[in-house]
């Protein structure tokens, strides 16, 4: 049987530019970065009380006992995480038609508590993925994130997400207005609807 395969769940590796290339400057001081400690990298959140450890940024593929959290560079890590060119290869090798990705330093920064700061980054990954994808959209399928701030924010997100070429939305898991089950909502799915987004 000859059919495509797609991975449906993803995760990209952000690049040390990610987030201070790409974000607003007046957030660019309080920019995601990369530090490199005494025991490895690590992914420093202004906000965040804990680093993430690059360690298990990119664990895909290691056997467990070879996973370690500290004592890893991000030199270190597969390649194909941050280059577009080199995850199509391993797409090939793999036997992968393309693949449905999201983001991993992202995920922590859905907890963040000023929103703000996470629309901002979130604003500043979207334009990193899309540039990322555009290598070949067809295979590199990304998906951005909103903040969920409000709905209307949200609403504004969702096109944008779509403007850029995106295929998805990861929608943070707390809004900060009411939850997902209020019909202030709405409008958010009816956009989602209208783009063909899928959330």
């Amino acid at each position: 049987m000859d059919y495509p395969v797609i991975s449906a769940d993803s995760h990209i590796t952000e690049a040390p530019n990610t987030y201070i290339d790409y974000i607003d400057a007046k957030f660019r001081d309080r920019a995601p970065r990369i530090e490199s400690l005494g025991n490895g990298d690590v992914f420093i959140i202004d906000g965040m009380d804990r680093p993430i450890q690059l360690g298990l940024v990119a664990a895909a593929g290691k056997k467990p006992e070879e996973i370690t959290a500290s004592g890893v560079k991000f030199e270190e890590l597969h390649r194909s995480g941050w280059d577009p060119t080199a995850r199509m290869a391993d797409q090939t090798k793999d036997g992968v038609s393309a693949e449905i990705i999201y983001p991993t330093v992202g995920m922590m920064l859905c907890n963040h508590k000023d929103f703000d700061y996470k629309q901002a980054c979130f604003d500043a990954y979207n334009r990193w993925i899309a540039e990322y994808c555009s290598e070949n959209p067809n295979r590199l399928l990304g998906c951005g994130q909103t903040a969920v701030s409000s709905p209307e924010q949200t609403v504004k997100d969702l096109q944008s997400i779509k403007d850029l070429g995106l295929r998805g939305v990861m929608m943070s898991g707390n809004p900060q207005e009411e939850d997902f089950d209020s019909e202030i909502y709405n409008p958010v799915w009816e956009k989602a609807i209208e783009l063909d987004l899928p959330v």
